[in-house]
């Protein structure tokens, strides 16, 4: 039997279309089949699945790196610590060669750039607010310290201590009560170094008064440095 032009042409349509659908997964996604069988690839090795749709790898880099929004509101309004603050911190916390330091509400890394650009320690920034964690790596850009230091948008009280040798802290006197069970899981002759507040319930080492600009006015007023060394010690009652 003669067929039609047109009824020909549908045949031929029809065994493409059956081709095609052969060539895709079995789950009829339109996943390209592997026209052979490939070994598994290496770890650390990428593999482009769909070139035609992907983002290019440094686009993807550069995503998975940036800071993101605040999953909660901070507990405390930032207030930078002066600089003449910020050396009397690192000198009473007795900061050397060999001390990792951890700063707990970061700012702008101004404590953390100081103690890596002085000392050439590794140290550690944690705040919540993406603002803060951006100016923190431009300033240690600025400073020449990026291989010495780490800021992370990060929940201080989510935070492992057991790392450091050296703690900071600008934060209210509640919140520094609420920071008890990560300190002590610091190692014995690690170092706790408050700015203006006390450690309510905990006996201090020794504390400091040092005259710096107050950030609200241009006047001076007079700060306050406390120290503490692990394992803390509960004040007597």
């Amino acid at each position: 039997m003669r067929l039609s032009t047109s009824v020909a042409l549908g045949l031929f349509a029809l065994s493409l279309l059956a081709c095609s659908r052969d060539a895709r997964s079995p789950d009829g996604e339109g996943r390209a089949a592997p026209s052979s069988p490939t070994a598994e690839p290496a770890p650390g090795v990428a593999v482009a699945v769909d070139a035609g749709a992907a983002e290019p790898a440094a686009s993807v880099d550069a995503s998975a790196s940036a800071e993101q929004p605040m999953e909660r509101t901070p507990d405390i309004e930032y207030v930078p610590t002066p600089e003449n603050v910020v050396e009397k911190m690192l000198e009473v916390g007795k900061v050397k060669k060999g001390d990792v330091l951890y700063d707990l509400g970061c700012g702008d890394g101004r404590i953390v750039v100081t103690a890596a650009k002085k000392f050439g320690i590794k140290a550690f920034g944690f705040d919540l607010d993406p603002q803060r964690i951006k100016e923190s790596k431009e300033n240690a850009k600025k400073a020449g310290v990026e291989h010495l230091v780490t800021f992370e948008q990060k929940d201080i009280f989510n935070v492992d201590l057991s790392p450091a040798t050296v703690v900071t802290l600008y934060l209210l006197p509640e919140l520094n009560v609420r920071l008890i069970p990560q300190l002590e899981k610091l190692k014995p002759g690690s170092r706790v170094v408050s700015h203006d507040f006390d450690m309510e319930g905990v006996a201090y080492e020794n504390w400091w008064s040092v005259i710096a600009r107050d950030h609200q006015t241009p006047k001076d007023r007079e700060h306050f440095v406390y120290l503490w060394k692990t394992p803390l010690k509960l004040k007597k009652k």
